[in-house]
């Protein structure tokens, strides 16, 4: 299993930094609703996946983001 967490010890990349400021303007919504941003949220989240996946080399299905390290260790 691969950890990559700078434990804010790193600043963020510059594509990193642009691909958060995007997600926060059009994907804040809850990517569980149905609602129209919600469903946009989702779409934003199912591409960030599969762009991430590729890049570690392995399928969507099995990169898992989680919102801290103490959630990823439960995990």
């Amino acid at each position: 299993m691969a950890y990559f967490d700078a434990a804010s010890a790193a600043p963020l990349h510059p594509v990193a930094r642009q691909a958060l400021q995007a997600s926060l303007d059009e994907g804040w919504a809850d990517p569980a609703r149905l609602y129209r941003e919600g469903r946009r949220a989702r779409l934003l989240l199912d591409a960030a996946r599969e762009a991430a996946a590729e890049a570690v080399g392995c399928r969507p299905d099995e990169l898992v983001f989680t919102g801290s390290g103490t959630q990823a260790v439960h995990s």
